[in-house]
């Protein structure tokens, strides 16, 4: 009998190699694709204004810059498209918003070392007002100033001459960054879309056509396009960018489609 009893019990015992297969291991979770991370092509709404006096000086929703008296009627307001790492915002903000998920918000700031760089005292410069006459420039406080590839603005009048500062509006100031990462390019052909749309805003991005076929990206121009000014140099952004967010990929190829124009109606007399 004690052999029987013995026999049933180890009937009744599983193998130990059963529990293991059905384990944690067994099924991964997949990693989250609503989650920033290195590389992410992503679309953020973001408002930036200085530290010291609040001011908003740029941001993409239009409620917002109508708001703080901004709006400009040929200013586009919408989400902006970020490549994380790739410089396309301060890195210092970019850094930030690696781990953020989709429709979460955050506060960054950038003190001026990481920003727009400390005062410079020798971009301060004294003209005649003769000098800056020539250059179309009236010698009032607060104009405008283009000389070269320089610009600044007029910050004092003395007599016959102008202090012009030539550092940038935000040198030296804290920048204070609200932004909200709003949507994630994940689809390969969508992400090539995005970067075409970033360059060339002027043509409906439907006009576009997008294939990616091994190594290569071609990219369907439509007959619009070869209208706009400076597109051969909006090509090359389209090429290096593409390049980027399709790592796989090696080649751009652009195809320009010409439609036959249609013959005139004749009108019947």
């Amino acid at each position: 009998m004690s052999n029987e009893k013995a026999k049933k019990k180890t009937t009744k015992k599983k193998p130990k190699s059963t529990k293991q297969t059905t384990g944690k291991s067994a099924a991964k979770k997949p990693v989250a694709e609503n989650v920033v991370s290195e590389g992410s092509l992503l679309y953020v709404d973001y408002i930036i204004k200085t530290k010291r006096d609040g001011k908003v000086f740029d941001c993409t929703m239009e409620d917002v810059a109508r708001k703080e008296g901004m709006y400009k009627e040929d200013e586009r307001y919408e989400p902006m498209l970020v490549g994380i790492g790739w410089n396309w915002l301060l890195a210092a903000v970019e850094e930030e918003l690696i781990g953020m998920k989709v429709g979460e918000s955050k506060t960054v700031e950038v003190p001026p070392e990481k920003g727009s760089g400390p005062r410079d005292p020798s971009k301060i410069k004294l003209f005649a007002k003769t000098k800056l006459a020539k250059h179309g420039v009236r010698p009032i406080k607060g104009e405008e100033v283009k000389i070269g590839h320089e610009r600044g603005v007029i910050t004092q009048v003395l007599g016959r001459r102008v202090r012009v500062d030539f550092n940038s509006p935000l040198a030296g100031k804290t920048l204070v960054f609200d932004i909200t990462a709003r949507e994630l390019v994940t689809d390969p052909e969508k992400k090539v879309l995005a970067v075409i749309k970033r360059r060339i805003p002027a043509v409906p991005v439907d006009q576009f056509g997008v294939s990616i076929k091994g190594k290569t990206v071609t990219i369907e121009f439509p007959q619009a396009s070869r209208y706009i000014e400076g597109i051969q140099y909006a090509e090359i952004g389209v090429a290096s960018d593409a390049l980027k967010v399709i790592e796989k990929a090696k080649k751009v190829k652009f195809v320009v489609n010409y439609e036959r124009p249609e013959a005139p109606k004749k009108i019947e007399t």
